[in-house]
């Protein structure tokens, strides 16, 4: 985004602070997806068509139960070590609901977002335009009993000023939605390269980092409650792993606020690097998929896939050491010595109004 579209969306996007019983509903949910300390570690297995591909390339291929099945048993397994699951609507909220693979005391999220699959001609294998899933929305969620939204949004900060003031003002929209039903909203930015473009390419790979910080900040004045961002460096070069920390020190001054690293489709032990940096420097937790659950799904043997369920109970709680070594939670609570002033005894009266 240039500086005049930057400066654009902080003026336009600006939240107005709010007193401690306005929200306590989204306090509330934000308890409920967070550990006792205030962590944020949610498994996201709320992957289209890139985990149907996991069991066949041909899609058609590929039946609705087959994959009912596989997210249900993924889910049961990691519930037990995760503080939230982040779920979607066609293959497992509902159904992890109503067979209780989702246990009660653990959150729940869904995405909102509607993705088209374009494996052929797309850098990220889908659609970067930003569309919102037909019927489902902030309300059905919270109707459901959801405790937060999520949208991934597919951005560059260099892009042109109406492109960004667009997308800005989605996502703004769905934010208040979302704080009129007091739940939090989770807004994913995905950085995507252009034709041509070499992600090993310093100067590419410096224009993403800017990107990276620069949608942390902008997306959270547009309303997010919590980030979910991309490591903004790369750490398989000395330059990325050199500039790692004051990156992710960028990131944390950028958003002011809660955010938690995803995978982005490494190796689990290329995340739970990414998130030793991450969380000395501000990140609150963290939502990963693939890096988790990545070798118990597909046309396995059972006990391969039993194994890798096995396998992704224990990396959540080797992910979860790691956040105990320092990072910031994600909501503080009130000295109870303040709570008097805080909440009125008149407070019900006007919540939600």
């Amino acid at each position: 985004m240039s500086d005049h579209a930057g400066q654009a969306v902080r003026n336009r996007f600006q939240p107005a602070p709010r007193d401690d019983a306005a929200d306590l509903g989204k306090l509330r949910r934000m308890q409920r997806i967070s550990d006792a300390d205030g962590f944020i570690r949610a498994a996201a297995i709320d992957h289209p068509e890139n985990y149907q591909i996991l069991f066949d390339t041909d899609l058609g291929r590929v039946g609705f139960e087959e994959v009912v099945d596989s997210k249900l048993s993924m889910i049961a397994a990691m519930a037990p070590h995760a503080t939230a699951l982040l779920l979607d609507p066609v293959w497992s909220v509902g159904q992890a609901v109503v067979t209780g693979a989702l246990p009660g005391d653990v959150g729940l999220i869904s995405g909102i977002e509607d993705l088209y699959y374009r494996p052929d001609d797309s850098p990220v294998g889908f659609d970067t335009t930003l569309r919102l899933k037909p019927g489902w929305s902030p309300a059905k969620l919270s109707l459901l009993g959801c405790d937060a939204a999520k949208l991934v949004v597919f951005y560059r900060a260099d892009s042109d000023d109406a492109t960004a003031a667009a997308v800005h003002d989605v996502v703004a929209s769905v934010a208040r939605d979302c704080a009129t039903l007091q739940l939090p909203l989770v807004v994913e930015p995905l950085w995507y390269p252009r034709p041509g473009e070499d992600v090993q390419d310093p100067a590419v790979a410096a224009r993403r980092t800017e990107s990276v910080v620069a949608a942390a900040g902008s997306f959270r004045r547009a309303g997010a409650d919590i980030m979910k961002m991309e490591f903004p460096t790369t750490l398989t070069t000395d330059a990325g792993r050199a500039g790692a920390d004051a990156a992710c020190e960028r990131v944390s001054e950028a958003v002011e606020g809660p955010w938690v690293l995803l995978s982005a489709g490494v190796t689990f032990e290329g995340f739970a690097d990414q998130l030793g940096y991450a969380a000395r420097h501000g990140c609150s937790g963290f939502m990963a998929g693939r890096a988790i659950w990545g070798d118990g799904v597909g046309r396995r043997p059972e006990d391969e896939r039993r194994r890798g369920e096995r396998v992704a109970g224990e990396r959540l709680d080797a992910l979860a050491e790691i956040l105990t070594a320092g990072a910031p939670r994600s909501w503080r609570p009130l000295p109870m010595g303040d709570a008097a002033r805080a909440v009125g005894a008149d407070w019900y009266r006007t919540f939600g109004e």
